[in-house]
């Protein structure tokens, strides 16, 4: 492989049409490619923290050993994948994304107050939707898609002086039935002449 500066890329948020991180109900027909434009039921999240999103996976192995002991093949126990990031546009879709719309509910402003959201933080999770990511470094787009993603962790949230309140998330990816939890498509921007 030769050393090419070009394909080396930074994770902006692509917010040229709308945020970077959208999730639509579970079951929402999901892009195929980067070209690919997202369904309307897609509903964006806003304004995320400088930490950007993360990315992990997790193979957990178990080996097989011979007579004598030693390992011959390691055969896959489970897979964990999982994404985080941070929300700090804190309004009724946030909430509604990190907790579910079932433990959110808003009223309208009117004349006497203005838009009044309740939160409802228990023993339960939200329903599992489908999520998309995308970034950009100049003319290349990547998008994360996954297509059966749910919220599994809220961590610490701080009210302070300094600092946005900030929900921060933990994505968990599902097996999409066809034995994948989440797909990444990019182009790298570089177009040829005709």
């Amino acid at each position: 492989m030769a050393t090419d500066q070009s394909k080396v890329y930074v994770g902006l948020a692509d917010q040229s049409v709308t945020g970077a991180i959208a999730s639509a109900p579970l079951g929402t027909e999901v892009p195929d490619e980067i070209l690919d434009e997202l369904p309307q039921s897609f509903e964006d999240s806003g304004y995320c923290n400088n930490e950007g999103l993360s990315l992990s996976t997790e193979y957990n192995t178990s080996d097989i050993t011979e007579w004598n002991g030693a390992t011959i093949r390691k055969v896959l126990e489970t897979f964990t994948g999982q994404l985080s990031w941070t929300i700090i546009q804190l309004d009724y879709e946030a909430w509604c994304q990190a907790l579910g719309p079932d433990n959110v509910t808003r009223t309208p402003a009117n004349e006497e107050h203005g838009e009044l959201i309740t939160i409802r933080i228990g023993a339960h999770l939200p329903p599992r939707r489908t999520w998309v990511f995308r970034m950009k470094d100049g003319d290349m787009r990547m998008m994360i898609v996954v297509p059966v993603g749910q919220i599994t962790s809220l961590d610490e949230i701080t009210f302070n002086a300094t600092d946005p309140i900030a929900l921060p998330l933990t994505l968990d990816c599902y097996d999409d039935g066809h034995g994948e939890s989440i797909y990444i498509y990019t182009d790298d921007g570089q177009k040829v002449a005709a």
